[in-house]
């Protein structure tokens, strides 16, 4: 389902494109670069635990008239605690992980396009409204602060491997839509939603030049 669900938002991204280069030429974002940094509003991917902010940063670059593509990476660290189950002071075992999210990223922006088919004014050097294709991997590192003075294994402990996400690489890709407003000509602001390295809504500032 999501294999037939990411083929058919290709095949609408690729029609916005082909019909957008059709019908606007005035604008281009070919040669533009984007550098920018932000967060995820929640957090989808992994066991919750206590987690810092997540940060993503980003860099872009313009292709095309309507294509840019780019990299990121990402960071965010989680704290996990639990009782020892040996314990009769109910003593707290931890352990953190770090998640590193990096991969790459394809847009199409399409508010050229909006701004021609619903006659919306939608000013390209003010409006950034697109479709954004990612892949990823993520790294995981794990380091627990058991303690091992009593004898015990943190496996004996507490059976730990039912809670912490145990692979070293995972690897994902989705879709994002969302919008970008600069209210300066160089700085602005976006906002997505979908299907993200981290969570599903994610927010930020952005410069271009």
């Amino acid at each position: 389902m999501k294999k037939v669900a990411l083929a058919a938002a290709i095949f609408i991204v690729t029609g916005v494109t082909v019909s957008a280069q059709q019908n606007d030429k005035s604008f281009s974002i070919k040669g533009r670069k984007s550098i920018g940094i932000g967060t995820a509003l929640n957090n989808t991917k992994y066991l919750q635990g206590k987690n810092s902010l997540y940060t993503e940063m980003f860099f872009d670059y313009g292709l095309g008239k309507f294509i840019s593509t780019g990299v990121f990476v990402g960071y965010q660290k989680r704290q996990y605690s639990f009782l020892s189950v040996f314990d009769s002071n109910s003593k707290s075992l931890n352990y953190d992980q770090n998640f590193i999210p990096l991969g790459i990223r394809a847009t199409v922006h399409i508010s050229s396009f909006l701004s021609d088919q619903l006659q919306l004014n939608l000013k390209p050097e003010k409006w950034d409204v697109y479709v954004r294709y990612y892949a990823s991997v993520t790294l995981n590192s794990v380091k627990d602060k058991f303690d091992r003075s009593s004898g015990h294994l943190p496996e004996d402990q507490i059976n730990y491997m039912f809670y912490r996400t145990d692979e070293d690489l995972n690897y994902s890709a989705g879709l994002l839509s969302g919008i970008g407003f600069y209210p300066l000509k160089n700085v602005g602001f976006f906002f997505e939603g979908g299907y993200g390295p981290m969570g599903n809504f994610n927010i930020g500032i952005v410069s271009k030049y």
